[in-house]
Parts: C-alpha cells; structure tokens; sequence
C-alpha cells in the first residue's frame, strides 16, 4: 500500500464533487498527474425522489471511477444536523447543549469542532450505495480552507459560505474559532423521508468521519438594532422591490446574519467583540440590495470573493490525497 501511494502521483487521479444545486446534482471532475490539472469536466443530473441517485447519474459515476487507477468521489454535506462549535471535549459539546451520542465529529488544528448527525451521514451513504463515497465535506471545511489562503487581520471577521441552498457563517478572530452556524436558505424535506427509528438505531459503527470516509473588546452598540429598525427598514425594501429571489432568499440570508450577530453578542458562550467586517465567499450570488443593507443598516464593511464550490472540494481533496 505505501508502495502504491508512492507512485500515485504517475498516474491519472480522478476527483468528482458532487454538489446538489435546487433540484439538480452538479458532478464536477478533475484529473491530476504528477500534479498538472490534465482535464476538467461538469454534468449534470436532475435530483429525484428516491432513497438513492437515478441510474443515469449511477452509470455516469460507476464509469468514471472505473476508467481511472485512482477516483475519489466527494459529496457536499447540505443537510440541517450539523455545525461547529469551539472547543474539541465531551464538556465542551455538553455546554453548548450538543448531546454527543447522536452525532460524529471532527477536531480542527485542535481547537475547534465540526459535528454532523449520524442519520445524516446514514443518509449520504443510503443515496450513494450504489456508486459509493471517498469523502464527505461540511461546508466549515470549505470556509476553513479559503480562510487559510488569506491574509487575515487581528481582530473578529465574520465569514459567509454563500451557496445556493445554504449559508454557512462563521467568527475567527485571525485563525482562532469564535463561533459558527448553518443554516437553509431554502426549505427541503431532505429527511423526511427516513424513518423515525433510524434515528434510534444510528450508531457510531454506522457513521463516516464529517471529512472523509476512509481516511483521514470594543464597546457592543445596541444589538436590538439588528432585529428592530435595521430589518424593518430591509423589508420596506423588499416590498418596493419587484425580485422575489429578493424577497425570498436575500431577505432569510439577512435574517440569518442578524441572528448570528445577536447569539455571538448576547450569549455567554462567546463573550463576543465588536464584528464589523464580512467576508462573503460567493459560490451562488450575493446581490447588490443585499450587500447595500448589511453596509448602510448593519454599517458593516462587506468584501466578496467569487469561488466555485465544486472546484473548492475538490482541491481540498486533491491536497489531502496528493500533497
């Protein structure tokens, strides 16, 4: 086995992120040899009904991974169960009310956490029995890995994965974790579907690691403001706007956004400083209007940084299998 890692690099190595996108599954590849991009490719499939993928997406991936001597298959976690927290212990989930004995979870450089659900794992290994997964990925991966890429500044920085039907956000104080949440921006019955009693009978044996599968103080103003005069004047925009992505989706971001900012301020857990700056990694569309009300009503200074998530899993296994 470590003969055979050695020589990995040599041959072609098949990367494919799978990512759902509204009712369509995105499958994103790329192949690597000796570290040179040789190709990359997109497909995809429409999202059905079923406990596992149709047979059409089934037969594409059972191709891949057979045509090349290395193929790893990653999937985006999007489900509800999961978050981060600060701190790696049994004390320091129990304080956060987390019980630990539903869920798997990963410690981060550690210091931090990211957790998800067993039944939600059971579900990402359920849709993709037949093709089979290398890796999974929570969302707090991929904003700690953009993270590490820049430079960041002494002080707390809020930080939002915007994809199309999530948001995740964070607080770092340069690369110390200071708090996290996740949350839909749209509304699924992704696990509806599965029987009650699976949440009984998920166990630690029948989980996969959130990562991978095989291996691996300033003065705070009046926080009320946020949910007062800052969102009342938000939806007087939104009335007098004719976009119903507006209304729908840029209103629940910002929702969301103030929520974190109340919770990070006002819960003890955090003892939270003064946030005055956003970074938004965009892997959907983060509009204009949005932007306009998280600076005049938030007086927050917000950057964004276009990414394709897709791209951004896989380079995150790429170097994990590769490096």
């Amino acid at each position: 086995m470590a003969l055979a890692k050695l020589f990995q690099k040599y041959f072609q190595n098949i990367f494919i992120s799978i990512i759902k996108y509204g009712n369509e599954w995105t499958v994103y590849s790329k192949i690597i040899k000796n570290g040179v991009l040789i190709d990359k490719f997109v497909k995809s499939f429409d999202v059905n009904e079923s406990e596992t993928i149709d047979k059409e997406m089934q037969e594409y991936l059972n191709i891949l991974q057979s045509k090349y001597n290395f193929s790893y298959t990653i999937l985006l976690l999007d489900s509800m169960g999961q978050g981060a927290l600060s701190g790696t212990r049994a004390v320091d989930f129990k304080k956060n009310g987390i019980d630990m004995r539903s869920l798997t979870h990963l410690k981060i450089e550690k210091k931090w956490s990211i957790y998800t659900s067993f039944i939600d794992i059971n579900w990402s290994k359920k849709l993709f029995s037949n093709v089979g997964l290398d890796f999974i990925y929570s969302p707090f991966i991929i904003q700690h890995s953009l993270l590490k890429k820049q430079k960041t500044e002494h002080k707390p920085i809020l930080y939002m994965l915007n994809h199309e039907t999530s948001v995740t956000i964070t607080i770092f104080n340069r690369n110390n974790f200071l708090f996290g949440a996740y949350f839909k921006t749209i509304i699924e019955e992704t696990i509806s579907s599965v029987d009650d009693e699976d949440w009984e009978n998920a166990t630690e044996e029948d989980a996969i690691n959130i990562t991978e599968l095989d291996s691996m103080d300033e003065e705070i103003g009046n926080i009320d403001e946020l949910d007062g005069e800052g969102l009342g004047a938000f939806e007087d925009v939104i009335l007098n706007n004719s976009s119903l992505e507006l209304f729908g989706r840029d209103i629940l971001i910002y929702k969301h956004l103030t929520s974190s900012l109340r919770e990070f301020y006002k819960n003890p857990l955090y003892k939270g400083a003064f946030v005055d700056t956003v970074i938004v990694y965009d892997g959907y569309k983060t509009s204009s209007e949005l932007i306009e009300m998280i600076e005049n009503e938030l007086f927050m200074d917000l950057k964004v940084h276009k990414i394709n998530i897709s791209e951004e899993i896989c380079n995150i296994a790429i170097k994990e299998v590769l490096a």
